[in-house]
């Protein structure tokens, strides 16, 4: 048997939380048999060899700063290592003495033999500490906005590594978290106890395995000295920042491209710069409007001169780099000769867009490749169809993209073209707000032309009366893509039909998986039917704070309250909403009543 057993014992309460976690053959100590064979008469006896672990926790009330000893027992083991606040390769059966605990600590042991393996582990939470703390800021334009972002805390003063069991080990980590409805980032520690700490920031946490050696690599390690009940701050800034404006030393956003490089910040200040066309090549750089939004503004043709792509005859930026990211930046009539022209054009993989304005150009963003994220965003008023040139839209991603997340955004007004066209493989369109209103004349609201797997989860969607199109949202209507998923879920959207006529939705035939479920339709048209499309609500008195404003938040009348249901997961992913839009271009936490509300919605207590 393993125990936790303290040297004193004071009124400072002690938790301690443990978790099994099994792999291989050894978690519930057998095996099943493969699908459609049969078992022997009496079932199939675990393997003799799997090996087992068990530790338990004893004596839980200690006081900071007080030694811990841990005991483990394990059979059928041919080896066991630990990791976390203690490592190294350890004996199927023994003890280990900590060093006194001031800071909450995890203990992992894992043992391997021959019919597999088993891992658990201990999470000790300690109270009582001296109350020190350490929180700050990322800068942006060291995030990976696509991966997992940490702050490393290592004891005394050392190199930074990775979480291996072998050398120096972390003795907590913080996750970086994005500020709500803004682009910037934070960390926080919680207790920590006095002393000298080294402090680093990794955006490949995601990689850091724990049972081997990986290749982390860190950016702005810090030694800091963390004083008793002391509240500090430490900032993890950009690493190289060119400024643009009156008065800097690049006047134009083209002048700073001219001499950047990759991983550069290139900061804006705000004002209008015209007609100044850029192609960004350099890969991870930041592109930020400070002190209000930087305009980008076209006043004439996009140029476009054979050999000289910096006239690039595309759009106001172009972004051929890879990792690009653009925060608070404004883009307005872009246009060119093949009526296609952009705010962005996005070529290079893995573009982001947050908090940006594009507005009366023939496209707001085309483009895309590898990851496309848009959020906190504005479109209005871009599009338009031209005879021999097709069509342009508020957004248009591209074929080459894999995943387009399109989160917490206003589209509205696009004229002809649709509010939102994505040929992505993967489409995640959460949280939006996505119109016609009173004189709008988009064709389509959302348009997936060519399928993949999609979800549209608590959206606020509106058809007017000018529509050009009598669907709302359009699923494969150019034909379903070869090489994709064709699974769709729409979930706990709120869809108003002005129109009339029409349908809020329509599915191509040969969709694999179309899930409609807690949908609030509203007004004329219908939905398609199929096994998967239930507990909607079609209604045309849905008592709505104010419909005709398009404030489509429920009122204590409303038909929708506690008419939802559990909407599961969907290829792995949850499909249950956790935030609803805030206009403009914002969001806040979906409120929790029990009876989830149908619709993009929840009543607030």
């Amino acid at each position: 048997m393993i125990f936790l057993s303290t040297s004193l014992r004071k009124n400072t309460q002690f938790l301690v939380i443990w978790t099994a976690i099994a792999t291989g053959l050894a978690a519930c100590g057998g095996s099943s048999a493969p699908e459609g064979s049969t078992p022997p008469p009496g079932g199939t006896p675990p393997p003799a060899d799997s090996p087992t672990l068990s530790f338990s926790a004893d004596n839980t009330t200690v006081s900071s700063g007080t030694a811990v000893s841990l005991n483990w027992s394990s059979t059928n083991a041919n080896t066991c290592t630990a990791t976390g606040a203690w490592s190294g390769d350890k004996i199927a059966t023994g003890n280990e003495t900590t060093p006194s605990l001031t800071i909450d600590s995890t203990f992992q042991l894992s043992c391997t033999g021959d019919g597999g393996s088993i891992t658990r582990t201990v999470t000790v939470m300690v109270t009582g500490a001296a109350g020190s703390s350490l929180s700050g800021t990322v800068d942006s334009s060291l995030v990976d906005r696509f991966g997992a972002n940490q702050v490393y805390l290592f004891a005394g003063t050392v190199t930074p590594d990775d979480t291996d069991g072998i050398g120096v080990e972390p003795v907590t980590t913080a996750s970086v978290t994005q500020v709500s409805n803004a682009c910037g980032w934070t960390y926080a520690f919680g207790t920590l106890a006095p002393g000298s700490y080294t402090l680093a920031f990794t955006n490949e946490a995601a990689n850091d395995n724990p049972s081997q050696n990986d290749a982390i690599q860190f950016t702005g390690t810090t030694n800091i000295t963390v004083a008793n009940g002391s509240n500090m701050n430490h900032n993890f800034a950009a690493v190289n920042i060119l400024r643009v404006g009156p008065g800097r030393a690049y006047l134009t956003p083209s002048a700073a491209e001219a001499v950047a490089n990759n991983g550069d910040v290139i900061e804006i200040d705000a004002g209008v710069y015209m007609d100044d066309i850029t192609v960004w090549r350099q890969n991870n750089i930041t592109l930020r409007g400070v002190g209000g939004r930087a305009h980008l503004q076209a006043t004439q043709l996009i140029p476009y001169t054979p050999g000289n792509d910096r006239e690039n005859g595309m759009a106001i930026w172009v972004t051929r780099g890879d990792g690009i990211s653009v925060e608070n930046i404004e883009f307005s009539g872009a246009s060119v000769d093949g009526r296609n022209g952009a705010g962005i054009r996005a070529e290079g993989l893995d573009l982001s867009v947050c908090k940006s304005y594009f507005h009366d150009s023939e496209n707001g963003i085309l483009g895309g490749s590898g990851d496309v994220l848009i959020e906190h965003s504005e479109f209005d008023s871009n599009g338009g169809c031209v005879p021999g040139f097709g069509c342009s839209h508020n957004m248009y991603i591209l074929e080459n993209t894999d995943r387009l997340i399109l989160r917490h955004n206003y589209s509205h007004h696009a004229r002809i073209g649709h509010n939102v066209k994505t040929r992505a493989r993967e489409n995640y369109i959460l949280y939006n707000r996505i119109m016609d209103e009173a004189n709008g004349t988009s064709s389509y609201n959302i348009d997936v032309p060519n399928g993949g797997l999609t979800y549209i989860i608590g959206n606020l969607i509106h058809q007017g009366v000018n529509t050009d199109n009598s669907s709302s949202i359009s699923y494969g209507a150019e034909g379903l893509s070869g090489g994709r998923t064709h699974n769709l879920y729409v979930i706990n959207n709120t869809s108003v039909n002005d129109y009339g006529g029409g349908q809020h939705l329509s599915i191509a035939g040969g969709t694999s998986v179309a899930k409609v479920v807690n949908n609030l339709f509203i007004g004329g048209g219908g939905v398609p039917n199929g096994p998967n499309v239930t507990n909607n609500l079609e209604t045309s008195n849905p008592m709505l704070e104010n419909i005709g404003n398009y404030d489509y938040r429920l009122t204590t009348n409303s038909p929708g309250i506690n008419g939802g249901t559990n909407p599961g997961t969907g290829d792995g992913y949850s499909l249950s909403p956790t935030y609803q839009y805030v206009h403009k271009s914002q969001r806040e936490s979906r409120p929790s009543n029990g009876i989830m509300d149908i619709g993009a919605y929840e009543l607030a207590p």
